[in-house]
């Protein structure tokens, strides 16, 4: 069971990934569009910094669970290293379990300032789009990377109480399945 909902989170993490390097791609066309049109013709595209400051909120957001089932965070493994065995287990279950706490907290702040922006009917100034079904979107994609690190999480602890069946550590790692 433990394994499907691995599985399960990893293929929904890569899609959401793929999702938003489209995303940031059809941006990067808006962008180039509006710089052409207002070189050439001082007629630019009406809207582009609205789109913009919307999707790369979800576009980030999106990203984040991919990123951490890949364990490519920024870390600093000098102690861990320095010291080897079970005690950079020990480092990397505590600053895995310690990232699980980080990410359901930002969700947990996430949803009050969504159902705010959402409540209060905020619009992107040029296009007037609602600005709360966006935040929305990036609230869940943000629980998706809480999943994930979960099963980051899952795997170190796993690791470090001797049921780790993959030495990488990485997003192969079956240490929990």
């Amino acid at each position: 069971m433990v394994r499907i909902f691995r599985r399960a989170t990893e293929t929904l993490a890569h899609v959401l990934a793929l999702l938003a390097f489209a995303g940031l791609l059809v941006l990067a066309i808006m962008v180039c569009a509006d710089i052409v049109l207002r070189a050439l013709f001082d007629h630019p595209l009406q809207g582009v910094n609205d789109v913009s400051a919307m999707v790369m909120a979800v576009v980030i957001a999106a990203c984040i669970p991919k990123m951490l089932l890949l364990k490519q965070n920024i870390s600093i493994e000098v102690l861990g290293q320095t010291l080897g065995g079970r005690w950079r287990k020990a480092l990397d279950a505590f600053a895995s379990v310690v990232m699980l706490g980080f990410f359901a907290l930002m969700v947990w702040k996430f949803i009050p300032y969504a159902a705010s922006v959402t409540a209060s009917g905020e619009r992107t100034w040029v296009l007037r789009w609602p600005i709360g079904p966006w935040w929305w979107v990036a609230t869940g994609f943000l629980a998706v990377a809480v999943v994930a690190q979960l099963m980051v999480a899952l795997s170190d602890l796993a690791a470090l109480f001797g049921r780790d069946t993959d030495r990488s550590g990485g997003a192969g790692s079956d240490a929990i399945l």
